[in-house]
């Protein structure tokens, strides 16, 4: 509000108004008193408005029918929106009239000043309500909202301050009263002028003295006209060591030159915050942030300029940026893939190592899941890879590290280490997991072509052994047979008086037969021919009754699942060699009575368990034993597993027998069901 005439109080106005109509006699000096105090008004109430600019409290102004005529920024934006118009208790948030509401006391002609929480924000305010007159005969409310969430006590002493001044306006009104009665309307609308003055400054003071921030008053030249105690603390100067020093004096950054420009803008209107430096009295810069607004000082235009100091702010900024750079610095430049995915398996950072080793640049890759990304549904051997997934998310700590397949954007499969850790935040919930991974993709390769050359070389072993059991049983036992047949018939017939000569022919055939058999049992250990005639578990039966019988040893062999299934001939001898392996070493070792033996087929596994009621074995010394004794057993059953991709657990205790456990992968191929039948 501006004060012009036709704002002025309406006593006030129309006492001007008689004193011209009854002519220059009837204006003495009073009058001229009056004049010069209306004027001191309107400057005040220039300054006033000027303040409310710069002012951070908030003001509004509502009829005595509740309606809001006017509402400063700051209320605007208390209230998240401009109200002007509408009823000041819903702006409020509320459907009927505050029960605190003063409205009708301040129609009457009180000036009303309380505390009360906000509903809006909750926060504690000094509300002040004063009547405004209009010339129509209207009074509306005006109404200042301070936050002494922080400042109470002062607000106390303020109070007794102004308590104080009421009491003595009180006493020179009584004084001027009794003094000349004939003047009681004009001094009581002079006391009325001057206390509206001197609240008007002591609101201004108390905002401007009460504000945490440093308030800087300058003019044009940068000269400080004035300046409140947190602008004293904020530099180390005094008050009176800041007052009429020039602002460009705080940090050789300000230029005179620059201060007029950025007067010059304030002065048309525009508003800028913004940060700069500021050397204090002792020599050390600060930051603070800087918001100014024009504002007129005596005619004198000048510009208002609250600061905060943001130093420490900055400092933790500038920190937190150095880490950040530390980080991103070791992170991108690590020779590692290194991810970063939520709880839901999707990415949130991909290292430049990553994005060059699977092919994805970081804005295609970033908010993409885990699956169908680097990590595809299925592995290269038909397994889901989805459920180990799940598990890891539901329970990381499982699993530290683990290898998985992985594939690159070009579809290339690729096998990666992966070292994991759990991301957790101050309530010590999982909230996202680090990866760090290696590239084992060349180490595989040779290992699985490690145990392909192996398997290889087992596969011409065997090959080679059938091939000398053919030769031996088709050509050297067919020549002892044969031999046998020509003796018994040259000397089928007994002659008289050659019985030396007949025993001796005797002891020759009973060593051509028992090197007939031995050669049978050569060609037998060398490739069991039952294999290839009665199958795998025929002839494990069989070689399990001879091997029991020929050693005195009770063995109970049982065969599942194994009837329509069709095996690969590698596994089916590797099979035939581990029992065989098993039933020596429990015939060498272990002092055995009896041996139970399991062949279970399980899709997608084969199953076998060979358990003995022997002395047992110490187990955690017999791997290093075999080796130091040359002794290869147990670890060429262990070896035979592992090439074929399965699994062997050895459990044994002293006077407790021993168990061998193994589960060997296979692929399902069944005989056709009606050509098992018996009929055919």
């Amino acid at each position: 509000m501006s004060a012009t005439s036709d704002q002025l109080p309406a006593s006030a106005w129309e006492l001007l108004q008689t004193l011209l109509r009854k002519g220059p006699a009837a204006i003495d000096h009073r009058v001229t008193d009056s004049r010069a105090l209306i004027a001191v008004l309107k400057e005040n109430d220039r300054l006033f408005n000027a303040m409310i600019d710069a002012f951070d409290g908030m003001i509004y102004i509502c009829s005595s029918d509740y309606r809001i005529e006017y509402l400063s920024d700051r209320m605007i934006r208390h209230l998240g929106y401009d109200a002007t118009g509408d009823f000041c208790y819903r702006a409020f948030g509320r459907q009927t009239v505050c029960p605190w509401c003063v409205n009708h006391r301040i129609i009457k002609g009180e000036t009303i000043g309380w505390e009360m929480v906000s509903p809006l924000d909750g926060r504690w305010y000094h509300v002040v309500n004063a009547p405004i007159h209009h010339l129509d005969g209207s009074i509306s409310k005006y109404a200042i909202m301070m936050d002494i969430h922080n400042r109470k006590n002062t607000e106390e002493e303020l109070r007794n301050h102004r308590d104080q001044l009421e009491n003595l306006i009180q006493a020179r009104t009584l004084a001027l009263t009794e003094a000349n009665v004939h003047l009681r309307r004009e001094i009581d609308e002079r006391i009325e002028i001057e206390k509206t003055l001197r609240e008007s400054h002591q609101r201004y003071r108390s905002l401007f003295e009460g504000s945490r921030d440093a308030i800087i008053i300058s003019d044009a030249g940068g000269l400080i006209l004035d300046v409140n105690d947190a602008a004293t603390l904020l530099t180390g100067y005094d008050k009176s060591e800041l007052i009429h020093k020039l602002i460009q004096s705080l940090h050789s950054s300000i230029t005179l030159a620059s201060y007029q420009d950025y007067f010059n803008r304030i002065q048309a209107g525009q508003s800028f915050t913004r940060e700069i430096a500021i050397q204090t009295k002792i020599g050390q810069t600060i930051y603070a942030e800087f918001s100014s607004k024009k504002i007129t000082l005596a005619g004198v235009p000048c510009i208002h300029t609250t600061a905060r100091d943001i130093t420490s702010r900055r400092q933790a900024e500038e920190a937190l940026r150095e880490s950040e750079t530390k980080y991103r610095d070791l992170v991108q430049n690590a020779n590692s893939i290194i991810i970063r995915f939520d709880t839901e398996g999707k990415i949130k950072f991909f290292n430049e190592y990553a994005q060059e080793f699977f092919g994805y640049k970081e804005g295609e890759i970033l908010g993409q899941s885990l699956l169908d990304t680097i990590l595809p549904n299925v592995y290269s051997n038909g397994r889901s890879i989805q459920a180990e997934i799940e598990d890891f998310l539901r329970n990381p700590d499982k699993f530290t590290t683990n290898e998985l397949e992985n594939r690159r954007r070009n579809g290339d499969r690729v096998w990666v280490t992966w070292t994991n850790r759990p991301i957790v935040n101050e309530k010590n919930q999982v909230v996202e997991f680090l990866w760090v991974g290696a590239d084992v993709t060349e180490r595989n390769q040779t290992r699985r072509q490690i145990q392909n050359l192996t398997h290889a070389l087992l596969k011409a072993q065997e090959t080679e052994r059938h091939r000398i059991a053919r030769d031996l049983h088709d050509h050297i036992a067919q020549d002892l047979s044969s031999l046998k047949i020509r003796l018994q018939t040259m000397f089928g017939a007994d002659p008289p008086g050659i019985g030396d000569f007949r025993r001796q022919v005797d002891d020759t055939l009973q060593i051509l037969q028992r090197s007939i058999s031995e050669v049978r049992n050569l060609a037998y250990d060398l490739r069991p021919p039952g294999l290839d005639q009665l199958g795998l578990v025929r002839t494990l039966f069989l070689y399990c009754d001879d091997f029991a019988q020929t050693n005195n040893l009770k063995i109970d062999f049982i065969a599942a699942g194994l009837d329509d299934l069709i095996l690969d001939e590698d596994i089916q001898i590797n099979i035939y060699r581990l029992i065989q392996e098993a039933l020596h070493n429990v015939k060498k070792h272990a002092e055995a009575k009896g041996v139970t033996i399991r062949l279970v087929a399980s899709s997608p596994n084969l199953m076998l368990r060979i358990i003995d009621d022997g002395k047992g074995f110490d187990v955690a010394n017999w791997r290093a034993k075999s080796f130091a004794e040359k002794r290869m057993g147990l670890q060429s059953m262990v070896e035979r597993v592992g090439l074929l991709n399965g699994t062997i657990n050895i459990r044994s205790r002293l006077t407790k027998g021993a168990g061998i456990f193994i589960t060997i992968p296979i692929k399902e191929h069944y005989r056709d069901r009606e050509e098992a039948h018996p009929d055919h």
